[in-house]
This record gives C-alpha cells, sequence and structure tokens, in this order.
C-alpha cells in the first residue's frame, strides 16, 4: 500500500509534489507550534491538520491520489479561511511570528482552496481515477 502511495505520489506533476512537500504540508503543520500563542491557536491548529489528517483514510483506501483528497481541505480549510478573513480578532493579541503565520497560513490555504474547488468539481463530475 505505501509503495502504491509513494508511486501514485511520484506521477504528480513536479511543481504539484513541490507545493505539497514545500509549502502545503509545513504551512499548516506550523500551526501546531503555537499552541499557547492565541486563545483560538488551537482551533487553528486543529481545522489546519484536519485538511491534511482527513487525507489519509482516503489515500489509503484508494491506495494512490485522486480528486477526492480536495474534499477534506474544502471541509476544514474553507471554515479556517473565513475565519481567518471575518475576524480580524483573531490577529490581535498575537505575538509576531503567530501573526505572520496566520496571514502566511490565510494565503497558502485560499491557493490551495483555489485548485481543490476545480479538483472537488471533477470528483463531484465522476473523475475518480488515482494518478
Amino acid at each position: 500500500m505505501v509503495g502504491e502511495i509513494w508511486g501514485s505520489f511520484q506521477r504528480l506533476p513536479l511543481w504539484v509534489r513541490i507545493w505539497m512537500v514545500v509549502i502545503l504540508a509545513p504551512v499548516n503543520f506550523a500551526p501546531l507550534f503555537f499552541l499557547n500563542a492565541h486563545p483560538s491557536a488551537i482551533w487553528v491548529a486543529w481545522l489546519s491538520v484536519a485538511g491534511m489528517a482527513f487525507n489519509l483514510p482516503i489515500l489509503m483506501r484508494a491506495r494512490g491520489f485522486s480528486t477526492a483528497l480536495a474534499i477534506p481541505h474544502l471541509v476544514f480549510w474553507g471554515p479556517l479561511v473565513v475565519v481567518l478573513l471575518l475576524q480580524p480578532a483573531m490577529f490581535d493579541g498575537a505575538s509576531g511570528s503567530y501573526a505572520t503565520l496566520l496571514l502566511v497560513l490565510l494565503v497558502v490555504d485560499v491557493v490551495s482552496l483555489a485548485f481543490d474547488s476545480v479538483e472537488a468539481l471533477k470528483w463531484a463530475r465522476g473523475e475518480r481515477q488515482i494518478v
């Protein structure tokens, strides 16, 4: 199973693999290092990590990457982005580095959700093949 998932990952375009490994995953795991930075930090961390964690069962069942992986991102990162956009108080009282992380997280997840919206639409239309 791990070999099949790895092979599927290797078949993704290089820019997608770089995006996932160098930017998307690290930025969404980073809130775990700021759990005491702000009263809402636990929720930011939970939503950012959940968007990735709920992909594990999909990956394991499919034994590879498919358009279905966009769905947990929409479910968890969508609300996270809305909260970050509509609640400027999230940045109030946050340390400089935590406020910077929130801004980076917002930008990265908005970009990801743009891609994920297209992928989820493909999934809804029946495009469910494994890469």
